[in-house]
């Protein structure tokens, strides 16, 4: 008994020597120093030294019963101090620590992973990680998954996402709760990059064939690109209000619209059918690149450059001596800037 106390209080000077800070959920490796009993003793270095006991020892009977001084075990910090300075713990499984370290390393590493549909329920799509349950919110779904029901049509969100169920999924995780052991994924994340692939070949000020997909109070819910599928929201905003004020009798699901995009972001666009005539920048870019040739119109000379007129676009050449208002010329493009409404011309002659 007298040497157990001895093993006892050397073990606690280590602790007093070399605890560091670590938090409640944390899950650690380290080596059994002493048994007494219903008691464990752990080598949590830097951390200091864990403590198993009482109910937290019911709780891990299994594993402690096979556990010899010597052996390395995996643990969980569910207390900072059992008031002799000693971290509280409770056992786990080495495998499932080490199963959840992967988990931890695809989330670090923004892997996307391929997984099945277990289940679904209202809020979202359950799969499973390594043999951990995962959770993919509606919210994380991208349009060609995401439940789009009408206002009064929500018991059909559960019916609609059943579909998918037995099905694989590709996702990344985006939230984990190693105390909770929650994993959180995001399937309209593991696309992004598709998705803004897709987007970039559109701009603002382009009218285009939108499918309605959804209507709702606010607004109507549009479809402008398959694959990958790609929406965007005509806000009762930007609708006539003799439209806006009735969408139900005015839209219909799968009827297709011409609609103008008022702005891109991330994965959707934004639209607008108050004023359906296209932006001549959209074309203008679409038809002409940096060093190409285009004729243009003479509208007006300052001090400084003369405004040109090419398709509908303002631009601007600082040749004046060669100039006169009114005349068509042969112009190259210098510099084509839609985002800045910059289009500078050198006269080709």
């Amino acid at each position: 008994m007298v040497l157990v106390k001895d093993k006892r209080k050397n073990i606690l000077g280590k602790v007093l020597r070399s605890a560091k800070q670590i938090n409640i959920g944390a899950v650690l490796e380290g080596e059994v120093i002493m048994r007494r009993g219903n008691e464990v003793y752990v080598d949590l270095s830097p951390y200091g030294v864990g403590r198993l006991y009482g109910v937290f020892y019911n709780q891990s009977k299994e594993i402690a019963k096979n556990l010899k001084e010597g052996d390395r075990c995996a643990v969980k910090i569910v207390g900072l101090d059992d008031g002799n300075g000693f971290l509280e713990i409770v056992l786990q499984d080495i495998d499932e620590v080490s199963r959840w370290q992967k988990v931890l390393d695809y989330y670090r590493k923004g892997e996307v992973l391929e997984l099945k549909v277990k289940d679904a329920n209202k809020g979202g799509l359950l799969v499973e990680v390594d043999g951990f349950q995962g959770f993919i919110p509606v919210s994380n779904l991208s349009p060609g998954l995401y439940p789009r029901v009408g206002p009064n049509e929500k018991e059909k969100i559960l019916e609609h996402l059943k579909k998918f169920v037995g099905q694989n999924i590709r996702a990344v995780i985006v939230s984990l709760d190693s105390k909770e052991g929650k994993i959180i994924l995001s399937e309209k994340a593991a696309r992004m990059d598709e998705f803004q692939r897709a987007l970039s070949q559109y701009m603002v000020g382009e009218v285009v064939d939108a499918k309605v997909v959804s209507i709702s109070p606010f607004g109507v819910f549009v479809r402008f690109h398959e694959n990958p599928p790609l929406e965007g929201l005509i806000h009762i905003s930007e609708m006539p209000p003799e439209i806006s004020s009735d969408l139900e009798n005015n839209f219909k699901i799968g009827q297709t619209i011409k609609a103008k995009i008022i702005k891109i972001e991330n994965d959707r666009a934004s639209f607008s059918i108050l004023d359906l005539k296209p932006d001549p920048w959209v074309s203008l870019v679409k038809k002409y690149k940096v060093g190409d040739i285009v004729e243009g119109i003479v509208k007006e000379k300052s001090e400084f450059y003369a405004t040109i007129d090419v398709d509908g676009v303002n631009g601007v050449s600082f040749e004046l001596e060669n100039l006169n208002v009114g005349e068509k010329r042969k112009f190259i493009i210098e510099k084509l800037e839609p985002d800045k409404k910059n289009l500078i011309l050198k006269l080709k002659e």
